[in-house]
């Protein structure tokens, strides 16, 4: 995103929050909750905290044998099962802790201290070879990740997309469910009321399907701008992803978080050159 356009964004985030409560209502949870997933809502501060810290967000969309029948774009977006678990087990061999979004906001919002080499893992989109492919990996190494999801794809006639007890099945696994919208559209084309639909809309299906607040975003195509940052923080989110490359998260900024991402021509010396290694 363009300077003009990242000062106009950050004047939002923090118009907004200047007298803002986390709007959304408490949903019924369940008697046991999965380990990742938060019990209650989450709010920002009126005045949000002037920090910043070193934290590498990796993006990741999918996970699976690439075939030269798909386009080219779902091509260089799949990264290969035996490439994906070679890249995880040299994080985990050189030390690296992956995070949650819950430990990024306390550490953003509260100053909660970050472990030695964090790195958030994020996938995009909802595709079930994460569950298949990617999850059994992270669980194997004792490893962490986010996935957001498009809930208007959930369940839906496309076989590739999870569903939603697939969902509930990759929670177990310890992976953080967030939103990355109703229908994967550019936020910032949207009329107001298209716009709230798709940020209210998919947080309030995540949470009546999961039974748990689900205060976390990714931008469709990393896509914002002072509208869909005031929107999102209007609808509840306290963190949101973009696809701006860097490692600097900024506490003044929670809902414009950078990440790297990470395609089929990675490998490990890419992703160690992303981590500075």
């Amino acid at each position: 995103m363009g300077l003009v356009r990242r000062r106009l964004a950050l004047a939002a985030l923090t118009w907004v929050a200047a007298g803002t409560v986390m709007l959304g209502a408490r949903v019924p949870l369940p008697h046991a909750l999965p380990a990742s997933a938060p019990s209650h809502l989450l709010a920002l501060s009126a005045h949000l905290p002037q920090r910043a810290v070193a934290l590498p967000v990796l993006l990741y969309h999918r996970v699976d044998v690439v075939r030269s029948s798909l386009p080219a774009i779902t091509q260089r977006l799949t990264v290969d099962p035996r490439e994906f678990a070679t890249e995880m087990e040299w994080l985990s061999r050189n030390g690296f802790h992956t995070v949650t979004p819950r430990l990024v906001f306390d550490v953003l919002e509260h100053g909660a201290r970050l472990p030695p080499r964090p790195v958030l893992i994020t996938f995009d989109d909802g595709y079930r070879d994460v569950l298949g492919k990617a999850a059994p990996v992270l669980h194997r190494l004792h490893m962490t990740a986010s996935e957001f999801v498009i809930t208007g794809r959930v369940s839906g006639p496309d076989p590739s997309f999870l569903t939603w007890p697939m969902l509930t099945r990759l929670q177990r696994l310890g992976v953080v469910i967030g939103s990355h919208t109703i229908t994967h559209r550019d936020l910032t084309r949207l009329s107001s009321a298209e716009l709230w639909r798709e940020l209210s809309g998919s947080r309030a299906a995540l949470e009546r399907h999961l039974h748990h607040p689900v205060q976390w975003l990714a931008y469709p195509f990393g896509a914002e701008d002072r509208a869909v940052v005031a929107a999102a923080l209007r609808a509840g989110y306290v963190l949101g992803f973009t696809t701006e490359g860097g490692e600097v998260q900024s506490g003044a900024a929670p809902l414009l978080l950078r990440r790297e991402e990470v395609v089929d021509t990675t490998g490990v010396a890419g992703l160690a050159a992303l981590l500075g290694h």
